[in-house]
């Protein structure tokens, strides 16, 4: 590393002894200053990871960490082929870095502006953002988790909206029931009878945007510092970090032919587990579905653990089609079951609707922190989507999803091995709507992910989904959402740029 880089960092603050911030948080401090303090200079090139990792005695992917936060806030740009280079910051706001706030340049030179520091929780929020597969591209090839975006019936959707404003009483624009509109849980409540022979009480339904904000609500309601938490590895990268994010002891778990293997942990010393988080329908992202036998271990374990289960069944509707096996939830007679789903990867992401079925011990808690904190699902957004599910205009469109994700599937599947060699194979799974292409160990996944982003092609890194050690490489891929024209457009271009990104590379 040349020496300019190196004196400027360890005079802004990068060291080893100070524990409060990891490596990264450190390394990413350190440049930053550097930057905002201009002893960077626009243009200038920072080391390849490879180096750097190698100069400061750190580990690759501790430097990846660093640059992607530093490309995520604009600190600095990754140009294809070439590096990562400094970016003008002249006209950036200036956000606090992750030890302590900096100062904003003032526009005088008699007047300077310090601000509070930000919480310790929201310091740790911010610390554990990097775990999360995320995307700032607007690009939906090749997006994990997206559906069919095209066939949504717009048309009907516009039609029910209309109806409702045609309709609307002044009550109606009041304030609403917290948990939801009782005509959409009493739907939902019918519907999930109906395709996952889930038995439960319409006040049991509590109405969220998502998978995420479930996370966050749950999280909210049951966890302390040092709680335990039991998930899968490989897991739901996002919810990784929300545990993480609310302090907890992830305890992960192995991932067999039959989903998620308690015999795993047999060994380990566990004081007194709070949670298993599982997505057992789907696992995600391995595809594998878990057995009816080990569903059963499961709840025996945890009543004898006197611990809960989250079962996040995101995806049932393509998973259960075929070969349906009964969901945790409806195996459940101890009460040790929370059941999440979402409507978000059946129609579209910008509806921003989910739903949560809890024991009902729990209503009363949830309702006290959704009255105070988290009012925000339209009851407008409510109200359609339980017309459309009332009037039948759901099943119908579940229908077509299901078919028309399955003809782009295997026509992925087809055109990805017409454009890769055979060092870069798909690995189809059984359900759902993503893919995994295995790439060979001397490939990094986070930095091909990082460099397809910035040509507009969306690929989550397979290895962002391992908690530790073991981490197998590879993009995790989305394939349902554009049309098969596109699709194969998107992987030609994809297969270019990813040969002539690595003969470049050497």
């Amino acid at each position: 590393m040349n020496e300019k880089l190196n004196s400027i960092l360890f005079s802004h603050g990068f060291n080893y002894q100070n524990n409060e911030q990891s490596l990264y948080e450190k390394l990413f401090s350190s440049i930053a200053k550097a930057i905002i303090e201009k002893k960077l200079n626009k243009g200038y090139k920072l080391p390849s990871t490879r180096l750097l990792a190698q100069d400061l005695n750190l580990s690759r992917s501790t430097v990846l960490k660093a640059y992607e936060i530093l490309c995520i806030e604009k600190y600095i740009s990754a140009v294809h082929g070439s590096g990562y280079f400094v970016n003008d910051i002249q006209a950036k706001k200036i956000k606090y870095s992750l030890k302590t706030p900096v100062k904003h340049s003032p526009k005088t030179n008699d007047e300077v502006h310090v601000y509070p520091e930000i919480s310790k929780r929201a310091k740790q929020f911010r610390r554990c953002v990097s775990i999360m597969n995320r995307s700032e591209h607007r690009g939906i090839a090749f997006r994990p988790g997206l559906p069919p975006l095209d066939i949504f019936p717009v048309r009907q959707w516009q039609h029910l909206m209309n109806n409702y404003w045609k309709d609307v009483t002044y009550s109606d624009l009041s304030y609403r029931d917290a948990l939801g509109l009782d005509g959409l849980r009493k739907n939902i409540a019918n519907y999930l009878k109906i395709y996952r022979n889930i038995q439960c009480d319409y006040k049991q339904v509590i109405i969220v945007t998502g998978s995420l904000h479930s996370l966050a609500i749950l999280g909210d309601l049951l966890l302390d510092e040092g709680d335990e938490v039991i998930v899968e590895n490989p897991t739901y990268a996002n919810a990784l970090a929300i545990f993480k994010s609310l302090k907890a002891k992830i305890i992960p778990t192995q991932i067999d032919t039959e989903g998620m293997s308690l015999e795993s942990i047999k060994n380990i010393k566990l004081k007194k587990p709070k949670l298993i988080y599982t997505t057992p329908s789907n696992q995600y992202p391995t595809g594998i579905q878990m057995s009816l036998k080990r569903r059963l271990e499961l709840l025996d374990w945890a009543n004898k653990k006197n611990c809960l289960i989250i079962e996040d069944d995101y995806d049932h509707e393509f998973s259960n089609w075929n070969n349906p096996i009964t969901s945790i939830f409806g195996l459940d007679t101890g009460n040790r079951v929370i059941y999440q789903g979402t409507f978000n990867k059946l129609l579209h992401p910008s509806i921003r609707l989910g739903y949560l079925i809890v024991p009902t011990n729990f209503i009363d808690d949830l309702k006290a922190m959704y009255e105070q904190t988290l009012r925000f699902v339209s009851p407008v957004t409510q109200k359609v989507m339980s017309d459309f599910i009332e009037k039948d205009y759901l099943n119908q469109h579940l229908r077509k999803v299901v078919q028309i994700s399955n003809e782009r599937r295997a026509f992925f599947i087809d055109c990805f091995k017409n454009c890769f060699e055979k060092d870069v194979n798909i690995h189809p799974l059984n359900n759902g709507l993503h893919l995994i292409a295995k790439l060979p160990e001397y490939m990094d996944d986070v930095e091909i992910s990082n460099f397809l982003g910035s040509q507009e092609i969306v690929a989550f890194p397979y290895s962002k989904y391992f908690i530790k050690n073991r981490r197998q490489n590879g993009l995790v891929m989305g394939f349902s959402s554009v049309s098969k024209p596109v699709i194969k457009q998107n992987l030609e271009k994809m297969a270019r740029l990813f040969n002539d990104h690595y003969s470049l590379k050497g």
